[in-house]
């Protein structure tokens, strides 16, 4: 078994409760996926077929208001990364885990989502 990762950032703008105020963050997301290497390369996933569709999720969610998103009504980073998981793990296979972090290195916060295998 091998676990390879894809990272990628976002930018949006968000309310997590309706008396929040409106607020954005550079979210950083990585993308875990495992399975058996393959022989001649010994890598689980071919990143040029990764790639494709990790960059459309992105672009779902880049410089947008994540509440206007179906399915984000409630934007926090928890439901930020099962919406990712979801929609990565039902094109992609050995999706393991989707880790949404925002804030500064040292003193951010974030959330790592597995569904359920």
């Amino acid at each position: 078994m091998i676990e390879m990762f894809h990272e990628f950032t976002f930018e949006a703008a968000h309310r997590t409760t309706p008396t929040t105020p409106l607020h954005g963050h550079t979210f950083k997301v990585k993308v875990v996926l495992t399975g058996e290497p393959v022989p001649v390369f010994g890598w689980s996933h071919d990143l040029l077929e990764v790639e494709p569709v990790i960059a459309g999720v992105r672009k779902q969610l880049d410089h947008t208001y994540l509440n206007d998103i179906h399915g984000l009504d409630t934007p926090t980073l928890e439901n930020v990364a099962q919406w990712i998981w979801k929609r990565l793990n039902s094109e992609i296979e050995g999706v393991d885990s989707v880790e949404v972090r925002r804030g500064l290195e040292g003193s951010g916060e974030g959330v790592v989502y597995r569904g359920r295998r």
